[in-house]
């Protein structure tokens, strides 16, 4: 099987769009956020209806909050979605992606290479304390 890639269209995480995220509730006493402002689309590069990208965790133990846009349109929306959680083995960690997306789980595809070898890059020179060039 050839391996599928990761879509590679971003986003700039809006100001009303984070404020709007922090008012959902949630059972978890640990939120945990993306770390991010500019997020990318987690989706296999198939087509899809919308990217999504994980912002948050969910309002209920099984979902995640998504931020999902559409390419050419300003808007975001905010969904809280069930995660998919398919694993390649029982021992493996779910997948992430929210259920029922398009393509591959996120454990059968890779990033495309020069993306992949960016984000370790830039993933070196954060734990060495240091900025990616600009």
């Amino acid at each position: 099987m050839t391996p599928g890639y990761r879509c590679t269209a971003t986003v700039e995480v809006h100001a009303d769009t984070w404020d709007a995220a922090k008012t959902i509730a949630s059972p978890r006493d640990n939120l945990l956020w993306t770390s991010d402002t500019i997020l990318q689309c987690l989706i296999e590069d198939v087509d899809h209806d919308f990217h999504a990208a994980f912002l948050r965790t969910g309002a209920r133990e099984t979902s995640d909050v998504f931020l999902c846009w559409q390419d050419g349109v300003p808007d975001q929306a905010l969904a809280d979605l069930d995660c998919c959680l398919d694993r390649r083995d029982p021992m493996d960690i779910g997948c992430t992606i929210f259920r029922y997306h398009p393509g591959l789980c996120e454990w059968r595809y890779i990033d495309p290479p020069h993306v992949a070898a960016t984000a370790q890059a830039d993933q070196l020179l954060k734990e060495l304390g240091l900025s990616p060039p600009t």
